[in-house]
C-alpha cells in the first residue's frame, strides 16, 4: 500500500485519474444502493428493473463509448461526459419519484459511465507509459474497488438515516470533484485521423473487434463467471454476519474494510505480471486461491477466519481486475483500444449486475455457508476456463483484432510490412 501510494505522488496525472475514478464509484453506489433499498418496499420486480437499467445503459452505451473515445479528443471528452453526469444526477434529484424517469436516468447515467471508464482505461498507458502500464491500472482497480465499498457501506447508512436525497446529492458532489480533477489533467490523446485509418468508419462495434482474439474473448467470459463469485460473495456477507457469525452492523464494516485492504494488496501485486502467459496464469491462480478463501468461512464460521479469507478474495479479485486491464491492452492495437476497453467494460458490468441479482436468489435458497460454496465453484469454474486457454497455447498467437470482422490467419513470419496507425500522446506543452 506504500508503494501504491508512493508512485501515485511521483505520478500527478495518474493519481488525478484513480481518484476521480475512486471518488466517482463512491457515489454511483451511493446512488444504486440508496434507490435498491427504496425501491425494495414496491416489490423485487421494482429493484430487478433498477438493475437491468443500469445494466442497459452500460451495455447500449459500449459502441458508443468506444466509438467517440477512438474518434475525439480523449480528455475533453472524459470532462464533457462527467459535465453531463452531475446534471443528470440533477435531474435526478427532482425526478425520482416518477418510475420511468427514475430508469431513464438511470440507464443515461449508465451509457455515461461507460465513456467514463473507457476514457480513464485509454489514458493510463499516457500516464505511466506502455511498458509500466499495468501499475496504472493496479492503481485505477484500487481506487474502485475502494470507492465501491465505501459507497456500499455508506448508502446503506445513508438511505436508511439522512434518505436518497442526500445520497443523490453526495453523489453530485462526488461527480463535480471527479470533473474538477479531470481538468487539471495535462496528459491527452487524439485518435489518428489518417484516411486509411482502419476502424473508423461502419465498423465500430468494439464487440466485434473483441471477438477476432479467442484469448481475450476467452479470458473476458472468464471474468463473468468469476464476477459471479465476486457477487454472491459480496451480497452473502451480510447474512453470513448477522446469521452464523452473530455480528453486527460494525462486524460487517469491519469485515468489508478487510475485503479493501485486499483490494490494495492485490493491486500492487499484479502489476508484477506482463506477459500474455503470466496475466492469464495470475488470473487463474488468482481464481483457486478466492475459491480456497470463500470456502474457509464457510467451513469454519469465526469472524476472524472471515476477516483474513476476505483479505485474501479481495487481493485475489483485484489482480483479475488489473491482469484483465493490461490483457486488453496488450492484445490490442491502439486505433482499436477504446471501442474494445468499451465492450470490455459493458460486458463485465452488464454481467456484474445480473450477477448481483442472481447472487440475492443463490443467497436466498442456499443459505449463508451454501452460498459461499457456490460462490467457490464459480471461482474455480473461472479458473479452469482461464488455464485452458494457457493449455491450448492462445497465448502464443499473435494478435489478431482487425477490422475485418473474422479472426485473422496467423501472419507467416516476417516483418509486417507499412506503418500502423498512429495514435498522438498531447500533453500540456503541446
Amino acid at each position: 500500500m506504500v508503494a501504491v501510494l508512493g508512485g501515485l505522488r511521483a505520478n500527478r496525472d495518474l493519481a488525478l485519474l484513480a481518484a476521480g475514478s475512486g471518488v466517482s464509484s463512491l457515489g454511483t453506489q451511493l446512488t444504486l444502493v440508496g434507490f435498491t433499498l427504496v425501491l425494495a418496499g414496491s416489490g423485487p420486480s421494482a429493484v430487478a428493473g433498477l438493475f437491468v437499467a443500469a445494466a442497459l445503459g452500460a451495455v447500449l452505451g459500449a459502441p458508443l463509448a468506444g466509438w467517440v473515445v477512438d474518434r475525439f479528443r480523449n480528455r475533453m471528452l472524459l470532462a464533457a461526459t462527467v459535465c453531463g453526469q452531475v446534471l443528470l444526477l440533477i435531474g435526478l434529484l427532482f425526478g425520482y419519484e416518477r418510475v420511468p424517469v427514475l430508469y431513464g436516468l438511470v440507464v443515461l447515467l449508465g451509457l455515461s459511465g461507460g465513456v467514463v471508464r473507457t476514457c480513464g482505461s485509454v489514458l493510463i498507458p499516457l500516464t505511466t507509459g506502455e511498458d509500466q502500464s499495468v501499475r496504472g491500472y493496479a492503481w485505477m482497480s484500487s481506487a474502485q474497488n475502494t470507492g465501491s465499498v465505501a459507497g456500499i457501506v455508506l448508502g446503506g447508512v445513508i438511505a436508511a438515516g439522512p434518505g436518497i436525497e442526500v445520497a443523490l446529492l453526495l453523489d453530485a458532489v462526488a461527480t463535480f470533484v471527479h470533473l474538477v480533477l479531470v481538468l487539471r489533467l495535462t496528459v491527452d490523446r487524439e485518435p489518428g485521423r489518417d484516411e486509411g485509418a482502419p476502424g473508423l468508419g461502419a465498423q465500430w462495434s468494439g464487440t466485434v473487434l473483441l471477438r477476432s482474439d479467442r484469448l481475450l474473448v476467452g479470458r473476458v467470459v472468464a471474468q463473468v463467471v468469476g464476477g459471479v463469485a465476486v457477487a454472491i460473495a459480496l451480497v452473502n456477507e451480510v447474512f453470513l454476519v448477522q446469521g452464523p457469525l452473530g455480528g453486527g452492523d460494525f462486524t460487517y464494516s469491519a469485515v468489508l474494510a478487510c475485503w479493501t485492504a485486499g483490494l490494495l494488496l492485490g493491486s500492487n501485486a499484479g502489476r508484477r505480471f506482463t506477459t500474455a502467459r503470466s496475466l492469464v496464469g495470475a488470473f487463474a491462480t488468482a481464481g483457486l486461491v478466492m475459491a480456497v478463501a470463500l470456502l474457509a468461512p464457510a467451513l469454519i464460521p469465526h469472524v476472524v477466519v472471515n476477516a483474513v479469507a476476505w483479505v485474501v478474495a479481495g487481493a485475489c479479485s483485484s489482480v483479475q481486475n488489473v491482469t484483465l486491464n493490461e490483457l486488453v491492452r496488450v492484445r490490442t492495437p491502439d486505433w482499436a483500444r477504446g471501442r474494445v476497453f468499451a465492450a470490455v467494460g459493458a460486458i463485465t458490468v452488464g454481467a456484474g449486475t445480473i450477477g448481483m441479482v442472481a447472487a440475492g436468489a443463490v443467497v436466498a435458497a442456499a443459505g449463508p455457508q451454501r452460498a459461499l460454496a457456490v460462490a467457490a465453484a464459480f471461482a474455480v469454474v473461472s479458473a479452469l476456463m482461464a488455464g485452458l486457454a494457457v493449455l491450448r497455447r492462445h497465448h502464443l498467437r499473435p494478435p489478431v483484432v482487425s477490422p475485418d470482422f473474422e479472426s485473422a490467419p496467423e501472419p507467416a513470419p516476417g516483418p509486417t510490412p507499412g506503418p500502423a496507425p498512429q495514435v498522438r500522446a498531447i500533453t500540456a506543452g503541446d
